[in-house]
């Protein structure tokens, strides 16, 4: 059991940092537990803290995310984490969960597995502060599928977020040598065709992203939110230009909302609309590209909306963001 619970710190090429560490003392306990070998004690009082806690607690998925640490073998692992991304990717662990799979992909070889859980990372949680770890990984698993531009556009991103540390930034900085060799070799143009759902041209976050806003901050140091900038989505080429009279009748017909929380559920997406109302806001959903996007507020500038976000986190928490459109 021991060995499982480290299999993921001693793969070749391990994270430099830690992953989203337990706020509950309870669970930070059953880690000590596994940690000193006594993973029979670890798994049945996570068990416990699962069947006493309610699965709208905020607590819960930390819990799953918990029971995946100490689980009994690799699959038990991969299940538990699959379960706090799918069923929980509001919560402030999906984008841990996501990485810890990542990490299980990657090691078993599975690079089309890895590759879709870090688009993922990138789609759904890009102001996450797991984005340096995220493009270590990335390049790696990138360089291995022989797909230096997707690698060298990671790292950039890795590169770019003052939040890595020292030792990832030099991890990154070696790994990035290898871009600078693609690039004398006159290599294409990079194109976004990677499964990235598109995004409304203008929607461009304006402030770290949505994890949820009904799960309280990480308390870890790892995961305090900072001020890193957000990975731009690649903008689309438009079809045409308009014409110069049509500036305004485009200025006045654009509008802005604030996105809650993008998930693959739409059941989980009523759910979490359910709850905005009971908190006196007026949600509206919008299914785009396979996501059901939770957004309120409706305002005709972008300054009113960003002006907006710090209210709202405050009563929600979770990363709210500024978007275009419905």
């Amino acid at each position: 059991m021991r060995r499982l619970l480290i299999f993921l710190s001693v793969l070749p090429v391990t994270p430099i940092l830690p992953l989203l560490g337990q706020t509950d003392p309870r669970l930070v306990e059953v880690i000590r537990d596994a940690q000193e070998g006594d993973s029979d004690s670890a798994r049945v009082k996570v068990q416990q803290l699962l069947t006493s806690t309610s699965p709208t607690d905020t607590l819960y998925p930390q819990i799953v995310y918990t029971q995946a640490m100490v689980a009994n073998d690799a699959s038990d692992m991969r299940r538990q984490l699959q379960r706090v991304a799918v069923e929980y990717s509001s919560s402030s662990w999906a984008d841990d969960a996501l990485l810890r799979l990542v990490q299980l992909d990657y090691a078993s070889a599975n690079l089309d597995g890895a590759a879709r859980n870090l688009e993922r990372i990138r789609l759904d949680y890009p102001g996450s502060p797991l984005i340096p770890q995220a493009a270590y990984w990335a390049a790696r698993t990138y360089f291995d599928q022989k797909k230096p531009d997707l690698a060298c556009r990671w790292i950039a991103d890795g590169l770019k977020d003052p939040s890595a540390n020292l030792e990832l930034q030099n991890q990154l900085q070696y790994l990035n040598q290898r871009c600078g060799q693609f690039a004398a070799t006159g290599a294409p143009a990079r194109a976004d065709t990677q499964a990235r759902v598109a995004a409304p041209v203008d929607s461009q976050p304006t402030v770290a992203t949505a994890e949820t806003t009904l799960s309280p901050a990480r308390a870890d140091t790892a995961h305090t939110p900072t001020s890193a900038p957000v990975p731009s989505p690649t903008p689309r080429q438009p079809v045409g230009t308009p014409r110069a009279d049509s500036a305004s009748t485009l200025a006045a017909a654009t509008h802005y909302r604030v996105q809650i929380t993008a998930v693959r559920n739409k059941a989980t997406a009523e759910s979490v609309a359910g709850k905005l109302k009971s908190k006196g806001f007026d949600p509206i959903t919008v299914e785009e590209g396979g996501l059901y996007k939770v957004r309120v507020g409706d305002y005709r500038t972008k300054a009113e909306a960003a002006a907006a976000v710090p209210q709202i986190k405050a009563k929600l928490g979770g990363s709210p963001f500024v978007v275009v459109g419905s």
